[in-house]
Parts: C-alpha cells; structure tokens; sequence
C-alpha cells in the first residue's frame, strides 16, 4: 500500500474520531489469531455480499409494487440494490432505468445512514454491473447513482465496525467514483498484457468482465496516447496492437489513434509495418479514393501512410525482389515520394512463386494490394507510380524501358497484366529531339536524362526543381 493510501485510509476512519486507541501498544500481538480472524472476516464478507438468487430478487420487487416500502425487511432492501443491474421478467431494460428503479434511488438519496449503510455495496455492484452501452450517453439516474455512493463513502467507511477489503479499495482508488474512474489504472494496464492486474487490485469490488469500466479502461488508455512523449509512444505501439486484436471493437480507435501521433514522431518517413498492415486490414489501400475509412484521419496522416506503401514497394522491388539490388534507381523514384499518391507493384512468376521467407512476408502483408505481371521473362517486375497526375512505369529485368502516361495503362479491377498493356509508345507522353514518341532506358547518364524528359512533361522532385515547367503537357494531367 501507498503511503497517499493509507493516509487517505487514516484520514477516513480518524475524521469520526476524536481519541486514538493506544492500547494494543502495550501487548504483544497474537498474529496468527488476526490471520486466522482475516481469513474468517473475509468469508464472512463474501457471505453477505454474495448475490441472490434471481427469484429472491424479483419477490422483493412485486412485494415493493404492491406494499410499498413500508414492509421491506433488511434482506429486502438489500435485494432492492441487488436488483437495479437486473431485467425483469418482461421488461426491456434494466431495472434503474425504469420507473419503479428511480424510485429506488430516490429513496436511497433521501434514507439515513443505517440504510445506506446496509446497501452499500450492492448499490455498487449495480453501479459497476451495467454494460457500456448501457451508461455510454451517462444517463441521469446512473450518475445520482454515483452521487449516492460518494456523499456516503465516508461516513459508511466510519461506520464499520472491522475493516471491510472493498471499502479500503474504494477508499484508496477514490477516483473510481468520478469523472475519470480509470484514468489513474491507465498506465499500470498498458505496461501489463492484458488487465490482469487492474482486475486482481479490484478483485473485492466484483466487477463483472462486461462491466463499463473495462470498455472505459480502454478509452482512457487510448485518449492517453495524444499526449505520449516520443519515447514512450514508439514504445507502447505493440501493446495496443495487441489490444486492437483482442478488442474489435475498439480497433478503428485505436488505429486513429496511433497513426495520428506517429505522424507527429520524428520517424514518420520510417514504415512501420505493423501499423501499415493493420491500416490495410481495417480500411483498405489509402491510395485508392474509395477507402473511405481513410476519412477518419488528417490528410497529412493519410499521406504519410501512403508514403509508407510507396516506400515499401520500392525496397521490395529494387532491393527484395531484385537479383542485385539497385540502389541507384530506388534513389531517384524515391525523391519523388512526396508528390506519389499511388503505386502498384506487378510480380512476374518467380517473384509470385519464390518461397523465401521474405518474398512469403511481402505477399502475405500486401494480400490483395499485387497485380501479377503476364507475357514477359519469369524473373521480370514491374511498378506503377503516379507522380502527381503523370503515371511513371517501370521494368526491373535489362532491355525494358520506362514509359509515362496520362492515363491508368490497364484495368484496375483485373489482377493479371499483360506487359504489353504497360508498354504502349503511342500514347507514352516521353517525346526525343526528333519529335517522336520514346520510351526512357537506362544506359549512360540515365539519371539526368530522366530529369530532363520529366521537367518537360511538368514532373520535378523538391530535390530538383531546375528545368522547363511551361511544356505542352503542363499539369494538366
């Protein structure tokens, strides 16, 4: 225990004292007769606090409609507060949220503290018994509910003739009964696998697993990732991947989440695959507009992940895929990153087959994203990139050249593409000194001969900006 928990606990029990019992300083203690009178207080406590059987509960309830509550014995009003969490034989909703359940609590507001002394704790189950969806828009009598257990913690905590193991929780976690309940337990569950241990430290409040706390648990953990350092963000990142997988519902949350504070960190421009791979699962390829998932994040964070695919397409194909990796080529289309709003990767049949574990990884991660390229050498690749509205093609076997469009070259909805599609100089926007139409290779000074072709076509990276911007082609496309 704390030292700021047993004061708080001291300063419960003291404040209905004037005179401190100082004679047990003058004995010794007969410990093993306290552990044994624990062990028998504590099933004392499980006894009295153990929930009734349904039927007990709704006798109360038809003897309370018909009587009133001027004939409830002790075991009545206990069964009353047992019942607030229960739906009824018939009934649609829980009972605190119906007419005879806020009469309840009105009572409750207004009865002295023997009663509410009596009830205590299973108003607190009850409390903590409902669902999310049950108290997600904090309905009214929820939260007089609430008022309830905190104007009389004190003075039930002072009370008690012994100590009690759920008053002394609620006592040192007194903001279980705020605004905030869970954002003080926030740091201990993400450090943990799972709430395990929240769970065990609020063991004697019998929280149910479906209780609203947990479902809040999650969001306080998740509104806390804004206003992670650095350090500590990059850190934490598996663990609410790991929370994103075992809690569905809170998944797209949680991605929001995440990406909006990477896109913050000084490694935006690195990819982090997991996050990539679960952005693609949960809301489809960014770079397509028909991802409308997408639209839950900033446009900077949605560039940023696009970047992501566009860098991993390139490594895969210049340096994963490639025979040798070309390190000159992915320099130069990598330039160009932050002007690229799509990419697509076409692998020929040894790239498709290959079982290399990282070929197999690739694959998996981008399950849905590949097209295969048909018509051409089995060890040959090729790439798309749309540089601003220009679309860039590429070859990775010697002997294919680069072409540029104004126009998608194939059907996107088809997943084989015959290299023919992708290599089509009558419409390849490249134009030679002598007029006609060409398609770029990549022999001698290739790198400022590309520039040049591409400045004349409107296509300059923030690298390079020299060249004739006031072309034919303009950035019309």
């Amino acid at each position: 225990m704390s030292i700021a928990n047993l004061k708080r606990r001291l300063e419960e029990k003291l404040s209905g004292h004037s005179v401190v019992d100082v004679t047990n300083a003058k004995f010794v203690k007969p410990q093993r007769l306290l552990k044994t009178l624990s062990v028998l207080d504590q099933k004392f406590d499980d006894l009295e606090n153990s929930l009734p059987l349904d039927e007990k509960i709704f006798r109360t309830i038809s003897k309370l409609e018909s009587s009133g509550f001027g004939h409830l014995t002790r075991r009545d009003w206990k069964n009353l507060a047992w019942a607030l969490s229960k739906i009824l034989p018939g009934a649609q909703e829980k009972l605190i949220f119906s007419d005879i359940g806020k009469r309840i609590i009105h009572h409750f507001q207004q009865s002295e503290m023997d009663l509410i002394g009596l009830v205590y704790f299973p108003l607190l189950y009850s409390y903590f018994a409902l669902e999310n969806e049950d108290v997600k828009n904090k309905p009214a009598i929820w939260l007089q509910l609430r008022d309830v257990l905190n104007t009389n913690r004190s003075g039930v905590y002072r009370d008690l003739k012994r100590p009690k193991k759920w008053m002394n929780t609620l006592v040192d976690y007194s903001e279980i009964l705020s605004n905030s309940p869970t954002k003080s337990f926030v740091k201990r569950f993400l450090e943990d696998k799972d709430a395990s241990s929240v769970a065990n430290e609020l063991e004697s409040l019998k929280m149910a697993p479906n209780s609203w706390f947990w479902d809040d648990l999650i969001k306080s953990s998740i509104q806390s990732i804004n206003g992670m350092n650095e350090q500590d963000y990059l850190k934490i990142i598996p663990r609410f991947l790991h929370l994103a997988e075992q809690n569905l519902l809170y998944t797209a949350d949680i991605l929001v989440a995440l990406l909006e504070r990477y896109a913050r960190t000084s490694e935006r421009q690195k990819v982090n695959e997991a996050l990539k791979h679960l952005a693609l699962n949960q809301w489809g390829n960014p770079q397509y507009e028909s991802s409308a998932g997408w639209s839950n994040v900033n446009a900077n964070t949605k560039q940023m992940v696009i970047q992501w695919f566009v860098r991993a397409d390139l490594e895969a194909f210049f340096k994963l895929f490639s025979a040798s990796a070309d390190i000159n080529r992915f320099n130069y289309w990598i330039k160009f990153i932050d002007k690229i709003s799509f990419s697509q990767i076409f692998l020929g049949p040894s790239a498709l087959q290959s079982q290399q574990t990282q070929h197999k990884k690739f694959r998996e991660l981008n399950r849905g994203r590949l097209k295969e390229l048909m018509g051409s050498t089995a060890s040959n690749n090729a790439f798309l990139l749309k540089i601003e509205n220009v679309y860039i093609v590429d070859f990775s076997d010697t002997g294919n050249a680069c072409y540029a469009y104004n126009y998608l070259p194939y059907k996107d909805k088809d997943r084989r593409i015959f290299i023919g599609e992708l290599k089509n100089k009558n419409t390849v926007l490249f134009v030679g000194k002598g007029g006609g139409k060409i398609a770029l290779s990549h022999s001698g000074d290739w790198e400022a001969r590309f520039d040049e072709h591409l400045d004349n076509i409107g296509i300059s990276s923030n690298q390079h900006r020299a060249g004739n911007h006031n072309s034919r082609y303009g950035r019309k496309y």
